[in-house]
């Protein structure tokens, strides 16, 4: 059987079948045409850049104090020593505040870093741009599988969704063993738009009826859509989960770090998540606390 390749589905014409039918085919696909602006994109990379370099203590005044979902600066490497290598900022707006500008949107967060000083409004005008392509996205997704219209608002306008910024730090000489850049997973939520630099050490996903793991080479232009658990599960089983990885660059690799931007989408927290006329389902807010409890217990069994 020849392997699945990831699908490009282009927004300015695909129907929202096109794009179902891509993702239970593939479990992801590459977006084009969607609409967010590349300097956008590069206002924050530069700001990320600038604030991974900071020295560790100035990182520590916006770190993540411990409970509750995850925000702010995590030092993910520090965790244990088989910890992924990696840290990363993760920014989290009020689904409540939503109709706000976004100047004011953005007054509600409690961790941003004071330097660099353009951080917060290259940060929030992504955030936007990202929220607004999710609501467009899964919109279409509940239009092609007929699910009940009274789910989505809680998928669209009132989404709980964070903005990642990950920075896998430069191998200089091997990992030890069992350390990597991220182990294999799927996603929490409903869906993942995923840019990443092109960098060696880079994502793997699992595609296709045989799950085989196929390097993903991004394009410049192209958000990779990746299907999460609670879209597997609102979907009725009808689109699969996506799992994935992020590898170790070989040895013989220029030793870089690689920068990822990843919107991760939930619906509202207080949502149930079920298939239509199911009888059994799962609270969002339960689930991924779950799936946060169960990583730290996870890393530290090792």
């Amino acid at each position: 059987m020849d392997p699945v390749s990831i699908p490009v589905i282009d927004l300015r014409t695909a129907s929202p079948d096109d794009l179902v039918n891509g993702l239970i085919n593939a479990s992801c696909v590459f977006l084009v045409g969607h609409g967010v602006p590349r300097a956008v994109r590069e206002a924050v990379l530069e700001t990320g850049d600038h604030f991974f370099g900071l020295p560790r203590d100035e990182k520590a005044k916006v770190e993540w104090p411990g409970d509750g979902p995850w925000y702010g600066w995590q030092p993910v490497s520090e965790s244990s020593p088989t910890a992924e290598l990696l840290e990363r900022y993760e920014l989290r707006l009020k689904p409540s505040d939503s109709h706000l500008p976004p100047k004011v949107w953005a007054d509600g967060f409690p961790l941003w870093p004071q330097s660099p000083p353009d951080f917060r409004n290259a940060w929030t005008a992504l955030y936007v741009a990202m929220h607004g392509l999710a609501a467009r996205v899964t919109g279409m997704i509940a239009e092609s599988l007929a699910l009940p219209d009274a789910d989505v608002p809680a998928w669209t306008t009132q989404q709980h969704s964070n903005l990642v910024v990950n920075y896998y730090h430069a191998q200089t000489q091997a990992p030890e063993a069992g350390r990597t850049r991220a182990r294999a997973h799927t996603d929490i939520g409903g869906i993942t738009l995923l840019w990443a630099d092109d960098a060696p050490g880079g994502l793997e996903a699992a595609i296709g009826a045989q799950r085989a793991w196929t390097p993903v080479r991004f394009r410049d232009d192209a958000w990779l859509l990746q299907a999460g658990d609670l879209l597997h599960l609102w979907s009725g089983g009808r689109i699969p989960a996506n799992p994935h990885r992020v590898v170790n660059p070989p040895p013989s690799a220029n030793a870089k770090a690689r920068r990822s931007i990843v919107f991760f989408h939930h619906p509202n927290a207080d949502t149930w998540v079920a298939p239509a006329n199911a009888e059994h389902g799962m609270q969002a807010l339960d689930h991924i606390m779950a799936r946060q409890r169960g990583e730290y217990a996870r890393v530290e069994a090792r």
